[in-house]
């Protein structure tokens, strides 16, 4: 999530936005995969925190 505004930025939020349930399929250092759906970094999007360290 972005560092400052949290998950109001969503092109920050990466995966953690996507509307899915289910177990995640696979995790690479560039994507996740769930169900159907597979989130990918973006070249030159920005760069998000892990949720645990925002706000501290």
């Amino acid at each position: 999530m972005h560092e400052t505004a949290g998950i109001v930025r969503v092109d920050a939020c990466g995966a953690l936005v996507l509307p899915i349930t289910g177990p995640v399929r696979a995790i690479t250092a560039t994507e996740i995969a769930f169900g159907h759906l597979t989130h990918r970094e973006k070249p030159g999007q920005p760069q998000g925190i892990p949720w645990w360290e925002f706000g501290r």
